[in-house]
């Protein structure tokens, strides 16, 4: 595949215990190999930044028996893997001796900190995930191995397409374990530059203050209406656009201008067939943003199944275009709230383009509401609204992290803030 790490990292950490390896299975192998031409092995090789050979982790796949019957997991040890220098190059081997015989399968390879250290571990670890996207997969981004918080469903698929052969797929229990995550595209350029290979959006030629809008097509099935309606910050599915100045190779993860999370309001039905949802986003000013990436995110709470198809993004209105009336917002907009961390209140200041009906609602952590403070029809313009800290019965809430969502029209953004005491 291609460069899979460089946009959460430029390197894999020296002086950090990587735990690394992969899940085998084999049927029919050669027993017993005396020589390493008959061995079947898994090998992670690393490089420093002038190209010069740091070393090699090589895993033996067993074979002390023809069949292993099951997915194993084959790792490495404590200490195994340190690397005495930042590694600028890492290649994933997985390899057959020129005297093995059989069929052996390898999958999630797995590449982290122990000890919660950052190894420069985030990067697609299922075989077959095509060029141009990238993903995070809880707990660690998905190569930890850990493959029981419902997220090893997640793949691309020829079950359903809006159009094509091929949809992405998620696919999530219902006693599956709370975490957010996203599959997303590599960072496309907004300033009519050619993409780098693989990219999975074409370029667009975008300015400063420039609305785009970007389309997915989705399919859901396995909903659950009465969760969605309880917990509507948590228990949803939405889009996640983030801004670069780059997208270079090895940029590393630096954004800039808004990070917004914006889901959507799906029908209170458990399913429903492929349906466009849209998001117009505003192209940040005064940041140089060069290049956007977007994130087609699953949330904490969200079970059931949905189908993701042909994402588009196109320019609907420059800065220099006609907006209405002067002055006036372009898009749904709301803001970090001020200040942050807070204690004991906050300010939060939103936006609509037009006349919408309005809920601003304060949710726990675990998605369940806190307070209403704004649900009525506004006009166009821009709002700002204060919480003091309370919920909706008057009593002061704890130290924690909050979630505070905009619900106007059919847009909705989600917000984090931090009430410290």
């Amino acid at each position: 595949s291609d460069n899979m790490c460089d946009i959460w990292s430029p390197v894999n950490n020296k002086n950090v215990d990587i735990f690394l390896g992969a899940y085998v299975r084999t049927l029919g192998v050669n027993t017993n190999p005396a020589t390493n031409d008959a061995k079947w092995y898994i090998a992670y090789d690393f490089w420093d930044s002038a190209g010069a050979f740091i070393g090699e982790t090589k895993l033996p796949i067993p074979q002390t028996s023809a069949s292993s019957g099951q997915w194993i997991a084959d790792t490495n040890g404590v200490g195994a893997t340190i690397l005495p220098k930042d590694a600028w190059k890492t290649i994933v081997k997985f390899v057959a001796g020129k005297n093995a015989t059989g069929t052996v399968w390898a999958d999630d390879f797995m590449l982290y900190g122990r000890g919660g250290q950052w190894a420069g571990q985030d990067w697609n670890t299922g075989v077959g995930v095509p060029s141009g996207w990238y993903y995070w997969l809880p707990p660690n981004g998905g190569n930890d191995g850990l493959l029981n918080d419902g997220f090893e469903n997640t793949m691309v698929t020829s079950e359903a397409a809006h159009s094509g052969m091929y949809s992405l797929k998620f696919n999530l229990p219902f006693t599956r374990t709370p975490h957010d995550a996203f599959v997303g595209t590599r960072r496309f350029l907004i300033d009519g530059s050619e993409p780098i290979p693989g990219n999975t959006l074409a370029s667009l030629t975008a300015s400063e203050g420039d609305v785009i809008r970007l389309q997915v097509w989705i399919k859901a099935s396995n909903l659950v209406p009465d969760s969605a309606a309880l917990y509507p910050g948590t228990w949803s599915v939405g889009l996640t656009p983030l801004w670069f100045t780059t997208d270079a190779n090895n940029a590393g993860y630096n954004s800039v201008g808004p990070s917004n999370d914006y889901t959507w309001a799906f029908p209170a039905v458990t399913q429903f067939d492929w349906t466009p949802y849209t998001l117009d986003v505003q192209v940040p000013t005064g940041v140089n943003a060069k290049a956007l990436e977007v994130r087609l995110h699953v949330y904490s709470r969200f079970t059931g199944t949905i189908y993701f198809d042909d994402l588009s993004a196109q320019v609907v209105q420059t800065a220099t275009g006609v907006a209405g009336q002067q002055g006036l917002p372009k898009i749904y907009e709301l803001a970090q709230n001020y200040p942050n961390p807070f204690n004991p209140t906050t300010n939060i200041q939103f936006a609509v383009p037009r006349e919408s009906r309005v809920v601003l609602t304060i949710y726990n952590i675990l998605g369940q509401k806190i307070r209403s403070l704004v649900d009525d029809s506004r006009g166009a313009g821009r709002y700002e609204v204060t919480w003091d800290g309370k919920d909706d019965h008057g009593a002061n809430v704890g130290t924690g992290l909050y979630l505070y969502r905009l619900q106007a029209g059919d847009h909705a953004i989600v917000r984090k803030m931090l009430l410290l005491k």
